[in-house]
């Protein structure tokens, strides 16, 4: 069969991508893989047909409305610019994916950018496969908004229906334009809600151990997977991270393990000063530190083993392959991105996550509620919060109860197989126009 796959967003929501597209081809179907136009080389090195689909996310995640207004005390101004995220280059992307899919059996879509597809698919009457990498509809475990884990379901709930009631009603008007260059009708509720109504099978790309309960409440509809986790060899194609050279591997064994600080794609808060925040802090609980800069090219250092700013117990580093270096470290610090919170519990560490927006403050609850580290906002840390969540990540408990959690996730060898035979079952599967089963009034849920 032939799929399509379209997965937008930084380099941690492609990646899952192309780890489902590999499977997928090793199955020996034909997959197209269309990702931001400055992840073309990355997926294409892979070996699979990756075409440029909607925006660069480099250019957008370093824009003023991510580091900006995504960051904002303001909820209005927050809401707004997730919105604007949201439909940025929707046009382009529609464009580039009524081309690429055409002639496909099913195409599948990650979160971000979902409109799109969802519209690409009704154009081509091809089924539609969403692929979550968090939960994103509405249930009584987990919410994106900030309201603690503990509270009871209908508060979760609650606050859900606010929140897609709150982004149906600002991105409607764009995304009825949008349709209608398509020839498609308006939609009467949002996506999500038109989804739920269909029945359609939305995938979730992340593992049932952090979210207890969740998999029996949503049931077959809605299958948790486990994380999608490239292997050697598609870690080793598409040059995942910056080999172990020499000098990295000498250095991780030349003392005690360090803790890992790095923020992937997103551009930090702060940049310099929050990065120096945090070195202080780990070297205040006596640990060697292991900087790694990603696109934020402000989080480098000169610091080679026995010179520069740092001296011997500091190393800074452009990237490092996740499977192979966490596992020598003693906990991880990061932004709290999905891949990044995979990769870290998936080599039993204690993480805490320093988050700056979007789902991220999401999986940092979930990292406090399992029991394996903690969770602060980059935007307001200061030492004194910093020492109390490093105290709590290096705790010797927190550390047990990560390497528990760690043998209880899905292998990925399971989770990505899991993926491919959802989406083999969604080729199958003929498709209405959904838009005509969408109520007035319904929300996600």
């Amino acid at each position: 069969m032939q799929v399509t796959l379209a997965f937008q967003g930084s380099r941690g929501d492609v990646q899952p991508g192309v780890v489902l597209a590999t499977e997928l081809e090793r199955r020996g179907h034909r997959v197209v893989l269309a990702v931001p136009p400055n992840l073309v080389a990355f997926a294409a090195s892979a070996g699979l047909d990756a075409r440029p689909c909607g925006v660069d996310t480099a250019e957008l995640l370093t824009s003023p409305l991510v580091t900006r207004d995504m960051a904002s005390r303001n909820p209005r101004r927050r809401l707004a610019a997730v919105t604007a995220v949201t439909v940025a280059g929707g046009r382009a992307a529609r464009a580039a994916l009524t081309d690429l899919a055409d002639g496909s059996d099913v195409l599948v879509g990650s979160s971000v950018g979902q409109e799109s597809a969802y519209d690409v698919a009704e154009v081509h009457s091809i089924p539609y496969t969403p692929l979550h990498f968090c939960p994103v509809r509405s249930n009584g475990v987990a919410s994106v908004a900030p309201v603690p884990s503990a509270l009871p379901a209908f508060v979760h709930r609650a606050a859900w229906w606010a929140l897609e009631t709150a982004l149906w009603r600002a991105s409607r008007g764009a995304h009825t334009t949008l349709r209608a260059e398509l020839g498609l009708p308006p939609l009467t509720s949002s996506v999500a809600g038109a989804l739920a109504r269909s029945g359609v099978t939305e995938i979730q790309g992340y593992d049932a151990a952090l979210f207890p309960g969740l998999a029996e409440e949503w049931g077959p509809a809605r299958p948790l997977t486990g994380f999608l986790h490239p292997d050697a060899d598609t870690r080793a194609a598409v040059q995942q991270a910056a080999p172990v050279t020499d000098g990295l591997d000498t250095w991780l064994h030349a003392g005690t393990p360090p803790v890992y600080i790095g923020f992937g794609s997103m551009t930090v808060p702060g940049g310099a000063a929050l990065l120096d925040e945090l070195v202080a802090a780990v070297r205040r609980a006596g640990r060697r530190v292991l900087l790694v800069g990603g696109w934020d090219d402000r989080l480098l250092r000169d610091s080679a083993p026995g010179s520069g700013e740092f001296g011997d117990d500091i190393l800074s580093v452009s990237a490092v392959d996740h499977t192979a270096v966490l596992p020598l470290c003693e906990a991880v610090v990061h932004h709290g991105g999905a891949g990044s919170t995979a990769a870290g519990l998936r080599a039993g560490r204690p993480t805490l996550v320093c988050h700056v927006g979007a789902d991220q403050p999401l999986w940092g609850r979930r990292v406090v509620a399992s029991g394996v580290g903690a969770s602060v906002a980059a935007r307001s840390v200061s030492p004194t919060s910093l020492d109390d969540a490093l105290a709590r990540a290096l705790h010797p408990r927190t550390r047990s109860a990560a390497e528990r959690l760690a043998n209880a996730l899905v292998s990925p060898t399971d989770a990505v197989r899991r993926c491919a035979d959802l989406v083999e079952a969604a080729a199958h599967r003929r498709t209405v126009p959904l838009h005509s089963t969408a109520s007035r009034t319904e929300t996600s849920r």
